[in-house]
């Protein structure tokens, strides 16, 4: 951490969630943290269990139910990772896991 106006590395912070430098006697609010992170990633973790065994089979069809909650670059991420969790978790011949892997690649685009 370095002082905002003159860079001396002489901070202190204070009881009052304040920083002070001991060179010039600059003060400023400690950063709060942002958090919106944490929400948007437990809104995916209840959406990809809303939509895991949905009968949605198309990239396009999941991502456009999942832009309704989310923004595109998460919902295409999010309409990706539950096309690869169905195609990992389903019996399937090659060829079909070869098409559901494509459609899911589909989601990156």
């Amino acid at each position: 951490m370095s002082c905002p106006k003159c860079g001396s590395k002489d901070v202190m912070l204070l009881p009052s969630n304040e920083y002070v430098c001991k060179k010039c006697g600059h003060r400023w609010p400690m950063p709060q943290p942002d958090y919106t992170w944490i929400e948007v990633e437990i809104k995916k973790a209840k959406l990809f269990e809303k939509y895991i065994d949905a009968p949605v089979d198309s990239c396009e069809e999941l991502v456009s139910q999942l832009l309704k909650e989310l923004d595109e670059k998460n919902a295409r991420l999010l309409a990706a990772k539950i096309l690869l969790q169905r195609a990992e978790r389903r019996k399937t011949t090659p060829a079909e896991l070869k098409k559901l892997y494509d459609d899911a690649e589909r989601c990156f685009q």
